[in-house]
């Protein structure tokens, strides 16, 4: 969970010497030597900060919450993402050897600067919720054009369609980044202007400005899918579809596709022969069912959910299951607890899995959540295609 930033708390978590060399990149000096200070003794930091101009210091402290931002393991993660795509194999193996993500992220937001709008934006997408993306996967595997001209002309479109509809999108930026074989493509149009009360100087105004909605593409070739985040303006996805598909697939027409609608098939959970496929380099220790909601075939929106210890025993749910003796059923909602296997001298890392009739499944698509999809397609949970003939 998020917690509310503040310079102090920042400075604890993130080593002296790393405060120190980034307080030198920006020549504010610092009149005790750091190597003297204990890594808690943070007001040396902040009466440095103290002495800078109101403006000096808010963009520092913007910067500070930045780096603060990515200082955790999602965020570590996508930095990694964004080096390996550069080949940049000595930035990956130095991150690794650095204790602490505040230590690791100040390090990257140092050294490798170019490295981090990408990662920014990767972490902003695998935070967003699975059920605000929508996704279509007849695509076919056609090659994406991603030359300046090619997501300048998306820019445009973008721009032209919210401007004329609405009366706002005057502006446009697409911002492409590509991660793990897929298309990221970042697109910023211009929202409708606002006002804000702020502080400028000893002086509290109201501001205007003109900020930018969001509208993240992501594109898998070897798929043929493409997903689309575009919150409140689910009402222009199909002409987002169209306008990607125009400028970056170079498909002149495109069909009203449907948004993908597979269901995930989990009543074979509760079979006997039933096991989940877990593969050796994946990680994953051990799944764990530990909740089942269950909906009646005879009735009107008759449904009951269990729950037991399945940390005592990895069978009390099915137990508890067969002890009803339940009326004919499927199974309508499952909560697994996967476990990884520990990595040196590191606590295991678990992950609580929600996945709910039809197709609702609370997991991104990359780091340990795509290792658990991954390890669902295998045991034959993942979502199936509706036969449109029945």
């Amino acid at each position: 969970m998020a917690t509310q930033y503040s310079n102090r708390q920042f400075f604890r978590k993130t080593p002296n010497k790393y405060l120190a060399q980034f307080f030198s990149s920006k020549e504010i000096p610092i009149e005790i030597d750091v190597n003297e200070l204990s890594e808690i003794a943070v007001d040396v930091f902040q009466d440095a900060l103290n002495t800078l101009p109101d403006n000096k210091k808010a963009e520092i402290e913007a910067e500070f919450q930045n780096v603060n931002a990515l200082a955790c393991e999602g965020g570590i993660a996508a930095l990694i993402d964004e080096a390996s795509f550069h080949n940049d194999n000595f930035f990956v193996e130095t991150i690794a050897a650095i204790d602490g993500f505040h230590a690791k992220a100040m390090w990257a937001f140092l050294e490798k600067p170019k490295y981090w709008g990408g990662a920014s934006m990767f972490l902003h997408a695998d935070n967003v919720s699975p059920s605000f993306w929508k996704k279509r996967n007849d695509l076919g595997n056609l090659p994406p054009h991603l030359e300046a001209d090619d997501t300048n002309a998306l820019a445009k479109a973008i721009s032209d369609f919210f401007y004329y509809k609405e009366g706002r999108g005057k502006n446009c930026v697409v911002e492409p980044y590509r991660r793990n074989q897929k298309e990221y493509l970042f697109a910023y149009p211009e929202d409708f202007a606002q006002s804000a009360v702020e502080w400028e100087g000893n002086t509290l105004k109201n501001k205007a400005h003109h900020p930018a909605f969001e509208i993240i593409f992501v594109y898998c070739e070897a798929e043929g899918s493409l997903d689309i985040y575009a919150p409140k303006n689910t009402k222009s996805l199909i002409d987002l579809q169209k306008m990607f598909a125009l400028h970056i697939l170079k498909v002149a027409t495109l069909e009203n596709g449907e948004i993908d609608k597979r269901v995930y098939e989990l009543t074979p959970v509760v079979e006997d022969s039933f096991e989940f496929k877990i593969e050796p380099a994946s990680g994953i220790a051990s799944v764990l069912v530990t909740r089942l909601r269950v909906n009646l075939e005879q009735g009107d929106k008759r449904r009951i959910t269990l729950e037991a210890d399945a940390y005592k025993d990895s069978n009390a749910v099915y137990k508890l299951l067969d002890e009803l003796k339940l009326p004919p059923y499927f199974v309508s909602q499952l909560t697994l607890k996967v476990t990884f296997e520990p990595v040196g001298n590191k606590r295991a890392k678990t992950r609580m899995v929600n996945i709910t009739h039809p197709n609702s499944c609370a997991l991104n698509y990359d780091g340990n959540d795509l290792k658990i999809r991954q390890m669902l397609a295998k045991s034959g949970l993942e979502p199936q295609a509706v036969d449109s003939s029945l």
